[in-house]
């Protein structure tokens, strides 16, 4: 049975944080109207975030042949990689 006033091996590397970043607001909410966050300081007053950008996409749109195959069609199944000249 280990003894109990040994501390985990983990809590010996426990450090505190040194880099933190403060947060501009106390409270946040959701606009029932635009239904975006608003963020409010300690007297309920909206802080301004800015704009972070996450609303937006940067991948690119694909497309799909007639056919159904798109840019890059499907592998053939497995009966199409099959031989028929196979002797047995």
């Amino acid at each position: 049975m280990p003894n109990p006033a040994t501390a985990p091996w983990g809590v010996q590397r426990l450090e505190l944080y040194t880099n933190f970043t403060h947060v501009p607001y106390a409270q946040k909410e959701l606009d029932p109207e635009t239904q975006k966050t608003r963020y409010l300081d300690m007297d309920g007053v909206s802080v301004d975030m800015g704009e972070h950008g996450t609303g937006t996409t940067t991948a690119n749109q694909t497309s799909t042949s007639s056919d159904g195959g798109g840019p890059n069609p499907p592998p053939p199944a497995d009966s199409d990689l099959t031989s028929d000249d196979d002797s047995d």
